[in-house]
């Protein structure tokens, strides 16, 4: 279930992405403030904790787009059954950018899950997203439409596991560091993907991806104005979305899943 409610905050410029290693200037724009954060030194529990969060986000947000009529009904997605399942066929849909979505969805199911497996503990169930993100499929440039969210989004999510590698490695956990590097291509490839769906040309537009944040202080407040829907530099009208249960991301994905990935997660010896 989605709900809206409005938040007073200002209005910022577009934003191209990640754009500093000081994690202040990130994913939507703006300056963010740390400092509240700054106390809770790196853990591997808080990493792998902070992860979480973020995974959760992003399974939110690929089901609540799959689930929506407005988006699904666009004929670069569902067209005239908006269901994910069952999409139209050209020009009246387009399956292979739905398939793009589910197999998303999926991964992130299946990240989140072998997250949680390993002890990693996130408390928010429910998350905050600008109020058009599921009513407009918009582009990737577009701050306040899906595919704009979509860019943002996984544009954190590459900085997150980057600032992970950075933090396991700092450890001394060199085999967290290569998985979360593994995790990170994901993401990338998911934010690519986002720009096909926009027909934007090159999707593969980076030759070196973005810097991580500083520090975990640094990522854990950028994903804040997902946790609250506070501090939004770039809409005041939000949209809460709940996390949905695995047997309603299942039947969302269908048959359009990812390969599974056993034990490649381990918190335990080196």
């Amino acid at each position: 279930m989605m709900t809206s409610s409005r938040v007073d905050t200002p209005t910022g410029p577009a934003a191209p992405g990640v754009t500093r290693r000081d994690g202040v200037a990130h994913a939507y724009g703006g300056k963010v403030d740390a400092t509240r954060y700054a106390a809770h030194p790196a853990t591997l529990q808080s990493i792998v904790d902070t992860l979480l969060i973020a995974e959760r986000l992003m399974v939110t947000f690929y089901y609540g787009a799959l689930t929506s009529p407005a988006l699904m009904h666009d004929p670069r997605l569902g067209g005239p059954s908006a269901d994910p399942n069952n999409p139209g066929l050209p020009p009246g849909g387009n399956p292979s950018h739905v398939r793009y979505l589910q197999a998303a969805l999926d991964a992130e199911v299946k990240h989140a899950a072998a997250l949680a497996a390993t002890g990693a503990v996130a408390p928010y169930r429910r998350f905050y997203f600008p109020a058009n993100s599921f009513e407009r499929v918009g582009n990737s440039v577009s701050q306040t439409s899906f595919l704009g969210m979509m860019e943002i989004l996984e544009r954190l999510c590459v900085a997150a596991y980057a600032t992970a590698v950075d933090q396991f490695v700092a450890l001394g956990r060199a085999d967290l560091a290569g998985v979360a590097a593994a995790l990170m291509g994901v993401e990338a490839e998911h934010r690519a993907l986002g720009r096909v769906i926009a027909a934007i040309r090159p999707a593969n537009n980076l030759t070196l991806e973005q810097e991580p944040f500083a520090g975990l202080d640094a990522l854990r407040a950028a994903l804040d104005p997902f946790l609250t829907g506070r501090r939004y530099l770039f809409a005041s009208d939000t949209v809460r979305a709940a996390l949905p249960a695995p047997a309603q991301t299942a039947r969302v994905i269908g048959g359009h899943g990812t390969r599974q990935v056993h034990n490649f997660l381990l918190l335990g010896g080196g």
